[in-house]
């Protein structure tokens, strides 16, 4: 990316934190900011009759909702922060100006919602292919590996929000932890602990294709 580029992105840019549970994006409206999560954690969700259902959840360092800004185009999800989080706003209008002139950062642009793109196509193919359960048991393999501790996990939010990003209901998710516990699953409070992964990879499944964040 030539150094002129990335300078005209920088200067505009501004690097705010933000508190948990504040609303950064809203589903419709324009999109006036690229943003890159630097540090913390940021909730991708959608309300529909007076229900919210996750899409997904962004973790540094990364940008979110990119389609919007590049297409110029409006908001398809909403997003807000989940814990204190650290983000930079860069000007939409000067990322599509950068977009049109740098080669470089156009593959950098391509490459980003290219993941995305697959990412959301795992998840279909899960909700597709999988109970509501497999996917809790899914979703608890994958966070136990990125996690490095393979058999523990410290939930970074409520139930509620869990559920929501498998595609269930808070009843349902509770029924499911219990039914895991047959399979090597223990739950104390919001932490999540794997007795025996062999009885819980047995049960889930996991497969490359979906459940591989590099695949």
């Amino acid at each position: 990316m030539a150094p002129q580029h990335l300078e005209s992105l920088l200067d505009a840019a501004l690097l705010q934190q933000f508190p948990s549970h504040v609303d950064l994006i809203h589903e419709g409206r324009s999109a006036d900011f690229l943003h890159v999560l630097v540090d913390g954690l940021v909730e991708i969700f959608t309300e529909q009759d007076d229900a919210e259902w996750g899409i997904t959840l962004v973790k540094p360092v990364s940008t979110f909702i990119l389609a919007a800004v590049v297409s110029d185009q409006p908001y398809l999800n909403s997003a807000r922060t989940i814990r204190e989080s650290r983000i930079l706003l860069i000007p939409a209008e000067r990322v599509r100006a950068v977009f049109d002139r740098d080669v470089a950062f156009a593959r950098i642009v391509a490459r980003e919602l290219a993941l995305a793109y697959r990412g959301a196509v795992k998840k279909l193919k899960g909700y597709v292919a999988r109970s509501s359960v497999e996917r809790l048991a899914n979703w608890i393999l994958t966070e136990a590996h990125k996690d490095g501790a393979p058999a523990h996990i410290l939930l970074p939010f409520d139930r509620g929000t869990l559920a929501s990003h498998i595609g269930t209901t808070r009843e349902n998710l509770s029924r499911g932890l219990t039914q895991l516990t047959e399979h090597g699953v223990r739950v104390r409070g919001r932490e999540i602990l794997i007795d025996r992964h062999d009885l819980l990879e047995t049960f889930a499944r996991p497969q490359r294709l979906i459940d591989d964040p590099s695949a």
